[in-house]
């Protein structure tokens, strides 16, 4: 009996392409912390400190603790004057890259499903993301009314994808056996083959005919599916 459904976001319930978003995210975001470092150089510090962030195996170090190691370090500025200004980024400027991303007709009625199934449901995209960031994206994707059991963010995630770890840390704050979930996702390396390795029965969001390491879909196939399991 599956009582715990893990959904990645993007390019799941969410057509955001990464490759088309994250330009125009880096390119805002350089420019709000520009009187801090160069947008440039600011860019390439924020991309070392989330390879840093990504490699954390600490399990007392959430992700935002080790971006923070790297990017205040380097930075050379007091958290409590430059802080002001990320917030002031992702309640402002951040919900006007809106306009880069695309809602799925069929999220809503999909989440709602399994609420009505009455699971416990997990917004597991990677949480490379500040928490704020990643309500915007459920808000554009018309699910962010939800109760949700938990929303992985890099506040209060200590692994990240494909890091198994990611997974498991999941369930155990889930009280939940890797048996009795399923994750759903479009991204074999992150969503899929870590959460097998965990135990996790899989279901990827894609077109691809000849993929063979889970069930496999459209989310209007997915949405059949699960209804022959719950």
């Amino acid at each position: 009996m599956v009582k715990l459904v893990l959904l990645d976001l993007d390019d799941t319930l969410l057509d955001t392409n990464m490759n088309r978003f994250l330009p125009h995210y880096f390119k805002a975001l350089g420019e709000k912390l520009k009187d801090f470092l160069p947008p440039e150089e600011m860019i390439g510090l924020i991309l070392k400190a989330t390879r840093y962030m990504m490699n954390n195996r600490r399990e007392d170090t959430t992700n935002k603790q080790a971006f923070d190691d790297i990017f205040y370090n380097e930075l050379s500025v007091a958290p409590d004057i430059i802080d002001p200004v990320i917030e002031e980024f992702y309640e402002k400027d951040f919900p006007r890259l809106k306009i880069y991303v695309n809602k799925i007709p069929l999220t809503r009625l999909f989440v709602e499903y399994l609420f009505l199934k009455k699971m416990q449901v997990v917004i597991a995209t990677n949480p490379l993301f500040p928490l704020r960031a990643i309500e915007h994206r459920l808000e554009w994707a018309g699910i962010s009314d939800f109760p949700f059991k938990l929303i992985t963010a890099y506040e209060n995630s200590h692994f990240s994808k494909p890091n198994p770890f990611y997974y498991k840390e999941i369930l155990d704050k889930c009280s939940a056996e890797p048996q009795y979930a399923v994750m759903i996702g479009d991204d074999e390396e992150n969503d899929i083959l870590p959460a097998n390795e965990t135990g996790i029965r899989t279901f990827r969001i894609t077109n691809e005919d000849n993929y063979i390491y889970s069930e496999k879909g459209t989310l209007q196939q997915c949405f059949d599916w699960l209804k022959t399991i719950l």
